[in-house]
């Protein structure tokens, strides 16, 4: 099934579908901007990178029609539907990584020896999904009010304090929602990426 058939068949409003083009538009720019800080981090540079983080970002809340009626949360039930209906363009193992990469956008962490289809992966398709959903996760974060408000994004690092800052551009103060979301999605980027990360109105 092509991407945009899926953003029909399952994004049941025109704000979900905006919000699902502007989390691919924030996952993009923070993997370039980590490209840039990190260009000898050896977890940022695989093949089909942009591809990969594109597809998952457009469909990671794909789930959310089926939830109700599937009774699993929408990030399982997203990576149940992209399992069974493929997605062209990929092959049979970016498939699995976009799945899982949707699994992962939110709930509990990759886990090596309790997820069964995370652990049939090799380990560099590990890597793919490890990275790829802790930037998700925060690029959901960013639009956790799905108003598409934070346009830009600048990431600074401070090597002393081993601290990744974001600036989202706009006053955190007035947007506590999205800081709580934040603060609560960002675990898995900072075990990936071994640093801390916060907003810059902190």
């Amino acid at each position: 099934m092509k991407v945009e058939q899926y953003i029909k068949n399952y994004c049941t409003s025109k704000n979900d579908i905006e919000h699902s083009k502007h989390v691919e538009f924030l996952s993009l720019e923070l993997y370039a901007r980590l490209k840039k800080i990190f260009p000898h981090n050896k977890n940022l540079q695989f093949e089909n990178a942009e591809k990969l983080i594109s597809y998952s970002a457009l469909l990671h809340d794909i789930g959310a029609f089926l939830e109700y009626k599937t009774q699993k949360p929408h990030n399982k039930a997203g990576c149940k539907l992209v399992l069974e209906n493929k997605i062209d363009g990929l092959n049979e193992r970016e498939v699995k990584v976009a799945a899982l990469c949707i699994r992962y956008h939110r709930g509990s962490k990759p886990k090596e020896h309790k997820h069964r289809l995370f652990c049939s992966l090799d380990e560099g398709d590990k890597n793919k999904v490890r990275v790829i959903s802790s930037i998700l996760r925060i690029a959901d974060a960013l639009d956790s009010c799905h108003s598409q408000s934070v346009e830009n994004i600048l990431l600074t690092y401070d090597f002393r304090q081993n601290t990744l800052i974001l600036d989202p551009g706009i006053n955190i103060i007035f947007n506590k929602g999205m800081y709580e979301v934040f603060n609560k999605k960002k675990a898995l980027f900072e075990d990936v990426f071994k640093v801390k990360v916060c907003l810059k109105n902190d």
